[in-house]
C-alpha cells in the first residue's frame, strides 16, 4: 500500500491510508510509531512502522478513488489520479456537499461507518443495504506529519465495482448451469474412484436411469463388461491430466445396446484433477445408417460383379446339364453318379439365379398388391418341404393390411428366402409364426421361429455378402433379400435369441400413389 500525500492550505502535509473495514473494527490505540488494531476475527495486529501498515493494508484501494465515490471527503478540492494526490481546500471556505462529519476521533471509525451506511443508502443508487454493507466500505484516515490519526474520512468500496463483479460470477453461474441443464449431450461428472457425482438430462435421457438412480451407481453398473477395460484406460488418463475422445457401449435402462461417442475431460479445482467429466453424445442411430451405407455399397459391387459373372456362368452351364441329362439317357450303371452331377449344376444354375437379382439394371414391374395374400401363395408353396421338416407355419394375421407397391416376384423371393431360413434353423421341428401390422405409415410382416438363433456378435454381419450362419448356405439369400427391400423402400430388421429363436420384421411403405417402377 502507498500512501496517498495530502497538502494542505495553511496546514502541515498528512498522508492518508486505507484501511480494509472487512478486517477493521476500530483502532484501539495510535501513538507514535506504534498502531493497534482491533480485527473482526478477534485479532490484534501491532504495527510499528508504516511500510509494516504496507503488508496488511489493501494494496490498491488508492486507485478506487476517484470523484464519483469519494463519500464524506472534507473539503475536497482536487484529486489527481495520475499523481495519486489529494489537495483538501481551506477549511474557512466552508464545507463540500459531500461532508457530513468533519472531524472524527479514530476511536470512533466503526461509528462513522454505521452512519455512513444509513446516509449513503440515498446516494447508491440500485443497491440494497444491510449489515453486510459495512464489510463494502473502507475507511480512509489522514495522517498527519507526527504519525498521529487526528482526522478521518470515509469512502464507499467500490459498491458498483463489486457488485459488478458479483454480477459477472452470478451471469457465469447460470451461463454453466444454462449449459449443463440444457446441453443437448449428455454431460456426467465422476470422482476419481469412477462413481457418478453429477449428471444432467440428456444422461437421464440417454441412459434411462434417473438422476439419483445414476448417482448410486459406478460407471462399471452401465456399461458393457468388454468395454470396462478400454474404459478404465481412458479414465485414467483423464486424471493424468489428458483429455481423450473414444466409444462406449452400454445398456439401457430397457435394455437396449446404445453407443456413445465420449469426451473425457478432467476436472481441475486448485491444480488438483478431483474427477472427470464425460461429455457423451448417442452416436447409435449413425452408427447404423454408416453400417447400412457399407452394407449397401458392398451389394452394389456384388451387383456389378453379378452382372458380368452370373451371364458368363449360365450360359455353359446350360450346355453341361443338358449333355449330361442325355447322357442319362444313353449310359446304363452311371445314374447314380451322373443324378449327383444334375443336382449340382442345379444347385450352381441357383445360385447364379440369386447372383441375377443384383445384376443392373433390372427391370422390374411395380403394382398394387396384397401382402397377406402374397404371403399365404407362398406358404402353400413351401409347404411341403416344412412337414417333411415337421414345421408347422401359422398365419396369425388378424388385421387387414393395406396395399403396398411392389413387384411381386421380387417380394416373394424374399418371403421365400425368409421362410427357407426359419426351416432350416429348426433341424428338430418347430413352428413359424406369421404376424401383420400397419401402424404409422408402414406395414409389418414378422417371421417367428423357435431355432437354434443366431449370436449378437454375428447379427451384425447378417446380409453382408457370401456371410451365412449354414453350413451349406451362400450367403447370397438374404442379401439378395436386402437388396430387393432396399429397392422397395423396405427395411429388414432381425432380432434374435441363441437357443430361442429369431424374429424377421419386413416393413413397407403402404401405397401413397407416389412409387414408380
Amino acid at each position: 500500500m502507498r500512501k496517498i500525500p495530502v497538502t494542505r492550505t495553511g496546514k502541515k502535509d498528512s498522508d492518508i491510508i486505507l484501511l480494509p473495514v472487512d478486517k477493521v473494527v476500530k483502532i484501539e490505540a495510535c501513538q507514535e510509531n506504534s498502531y493497534l488494531v482491533h480485527t473482526l476475527d478477534e485479532t490484534f495486529h501491532s504495527y510499528s512502522t508504516l511500510e509494516a501498515w504496507e503488508e496488511w493494508l489493501y494494496e490498491d484501494g488508492f486507485r478506487l478513488i476517484s470523484p464519483g465515490n469519494l463519500v464524506n471527503m472534507n473539503q475536497v478540492t482536487r484529486y489527481n489520479l495520475e499523481e495519486g494526490t489529494v489537495i483538501l481546500g481551506d477549511p474557512s471556505a466552508g464545507r463540500t456537499k459531500t461532508a457530513i462529519a468533519s472531524r472524527v476521533h479514530q476511536h470512533h471509525i466503526l461509528k462513522l461507518l454505521q452512519m455512513l451506511r444509513i446516509t449513503n443508502q440515498e446516494k447508491q443508487q440500485g443497491f440494497s443495504h444491510h449489515p453486510e454493507s459495512l464489510k463494502q466500505m473502507h475507511a480512509l484516515l489522514a495522517q498527519n506529519q507526527n504519525d498521529l490519526f487526528l482526522r478521518s474520512y470515509a469512502v464507499i468500496y467500490a459498491l458498483y465495482e463489486r457488485n459488478r463483479a458479483e454480477k459477472r460470477w452470478e451471469e457465469s453461474e447460470q451461463k454453466y448451469k444454462s449449459l449443463f441443464e440444457h446441453n443437448p449431450d449428455a454431460i456426467c461428472s465422476f470422482d476419481r474412484a469412477g462413481r457418478f457425482t453429477k449428471v444432467n438430462p440428456a444422461a437421464e435421457r440417454i441412459t434411462g436411469y434417473s438422476a439419483d438412480e445414476l448417482l448410486d451407481m459406478s460407471i462399471e453398473d452401465l456399461i458393457e463388461p468388454a468395454e470396462l477395460e478400454k474404459w478404465t484406460k481412458q479414465f485414467t488418463l483423464s486424471l493424468e491430466g489428458i483429455t481423450s475422445t473414444d466409444e462406449v457401449t452400454f445398456r439401457n435402462k430397457e435394455g437396449q445396446i446404445r453407443i456413445l461417442s465420449v469426451v473425457y475431460v478432467p476436472i481441475i479445482i486448485e491444480q488438483v484433477i478431483r474427477g472427470v467429466y464425460w461429455i457423451a453424445n448417442d452416436v447409435t442411430e449413425r452408427k447404423r445408417a454408416e453400417e447400412l451405407l457399407i452394407k449397401s455399397e458392398k451389394l452394389s459391387v456384388v451387383g456389378q460383379l453379378a452382372a458380368g459373372v452370373a451371364h458368363e456362368i449360365r450360359n455353359p452351364l446350360t450346355s453341361l446339364k443338358g449333355f449330361v441329362q442325355l447322357l442319362q439317357e444313353k449310359i446304363d450303371g452311371y445314374d447314380t453318379y451322373l443324378d449327383i452331377m444334375v443336382s449340382e449344376l442345379e444347385r450352381i444354375n441357383f445360385i447364379v439365379s440369386e447372383f441375377l437379382v443384383f445384376a443392373k439394371p433390372q427391370r422390374v414391374h411395380f403394382q398394387p398388391k396384397d401382402l397377406h395374400q402374397m404371403l399365404k401363395n407362398t406358404v402353400a408353396l413351401l409347404n411341403t418341404k416344412a412337414i417333411m421338416s415337421n414345421v408347422e407355419i401359422k398365419d396369425e394375421i388378424q388385421e387387414l393390411l393395406p396395399l403396398v407397391f411392389c413387384d411381386e416376384n421380387q417380394i416373394k423371393q424374399v418371403f421365400i428366402n425368409v421362410l427357407n431360413n426359419s426351416i432350416e434353423a429348426m433341424p428338430e421341428g418347430g413352428t413359424i409364426r406369421l404376424g401383420g401390422n400397419c401402424k404409422d405409415g408402414q406395414v409389418t410382416l414378422s417371421f417367428s421361429d423357435e431355432g437354434v438363433g443366431i449370436s449378437e456378435n454375428r447379427l451384425t454381419r447378417i446380409g453382408e455378402p457370401f456371410y451365412t450362419t449354414k453350413e451349406k448356405g451362400t450367403g447370397l439369400g438374404l442379401m439378395a433379400s436386402y437388396k430387393i427391400m432396399e429397392n422397395h423402400k423396405g427395411q429388414i430388421k432381425i432380432t434374435s435369441e441363441v437357443n430361442k429363436g429369431t424374429i424377421v420384421h419386413l416393413r413397407f411403405p403402404v401405397l401413397s400413389g407416389q412409387h414408380s417402377g
